[in-house]
């Protein structure tokens, strides 16, 4: 089974990114580099993961939170992010 990001993603087989723009956000821990984007220098899924001492999302139990939200592919339609969590 493939390792999951930080947020539950399989970097490799689920994310546009990978390979491209980003080596995959475990393998940087966190620092991608579309997190400027929001003016951070970290993804803020991982800072708020970090903030609460956890390793995942699945360990916090409240996805999809704000966070998520705020982090959402502004490309994709409501449907498609439903899909996707």
């Amino acid at each position: 089974m493939a390792e999951l990001s930080f947020c539950g993603v399989n970097c490799a087989a689920e994310c546009h990114a990978y390979n491209t723009d980003c080596e995959g956000c475990l393998e940087l821990d966190g620092k991608v580099s579309w997190a400027a984007f929001y003016g951070k220098e970290y993804c803020p899924i991982v800072e708020c993961l970090r903030a609460k001492g956890l390793n995942s999302c699945s360990d916090c139990g409240l996805a999809p939170c704000d966070v998520w939200i705020l982090t959402r592919n502004p490309k994709a339609s409501d449907a498609e992010f439903q899909a996707d969590i």
